[in-house]
């Protein structure tokens, strides 16, 4: 194995048993030897990869942000219409929220509370996300799928609120225990109060009129009709 690719794979290592030490201890109690100890490798050592222990915390997010990320980059031109993607990207956040319970309880507990996250890479990644979902809400309104009034702005957090919501749920009382399967409910819930919604005509017209306004109409034309053609038709 190269150079390179032990320091790649030491690194994540590292950021695998901080994630870890994090859960278990929780960040303000967590030491930087806990960590170094925890990947098996001495404290100097760490220090070369992260300087800080909340440098180490911010790589937690950029690293597993990056798979969900390209998956989505990859899936998005497959997806057709604004409600389609909407549902591919509520999906992917479930998912991985649902499969990596220790970084969605660091996610929801420690990295929402922290301002300076907001100036990280990875909060940086978070909001190419998010700002995807805003994207996405506006082509609805602008193709006709969303209704011309729909604030973007509100129904991305209603979106992002939920999945928070149902998130800090599972952590705290272990349910729902499948986040997936809310993906439908969550996306159909909030999208059937701005769809665009069906124009009907009515079609209610009563018979007997009908037949009236044919008999009115058949009479109007035989008093039109010229003699000369009355008697053609003898």
């Amino acid at each position: 194995m190269a150079r390179n690719d032990i320091m790649v794979a030491r690194k994540d290592n590292i950021i695998d048993s901080a994630l870890q030490v994090f859960a278990e201890k929780g960040y303000a109690d967590a030491t930087m030897t806990d960590i170094a100890k925890k990947a098996g490798v001495s404290t100097p050592a760490l220090y070369e990869y992260f300087k800080t222990k909340e440098d180490l915390l911010f790589a937690i997010p950029e690293k597993f942000m990056e798979e969900p990320i390209r998956i989505l980059e990859y899936v998005a031109p497959y997806l057709r219409g604004a409600e389609a993607k909407i549902r591919g990207i509520v999906q992917g956040y479930l998912t991985v929220y649902d499969t990596n319970p220790l970084y969605t309880s660091l996610v929801m507990l420690e990295l929402k509370t922290n301002r300076k996250f907001l100036k990280t890479k990875a909060y940086g990644m978070v909001r190419k996300v998010s700002g995807g979902i805003l994207g996405v809400i506006q082509e609805g309104i602008k193709d006709g799928t969303f209704k011309d009034n729909t604030d973007a702005f509100l129904i991305r957090s209603m979106i992002l609120g939920t999945i928070e919501h149902l998130c800090i749920r599972k952590l705290l009382l272990g349910e729902p225990r499948n986040l997936p399967q809310y993906t439908d409910a969550i996306v159909d819930t909030i999208l059937n109060s701005i769809r665009k919604e069906s124009k009907h005509f009515s079609i209610n017209l009563n018979i007997n009129d009908l037949v009236t306004q044919k008999i009115e109409a058949t009479d109007n034309a035989e008093k039109k009709e010229s003699p000369e053609s009355k008697r053609k038709k003898r």
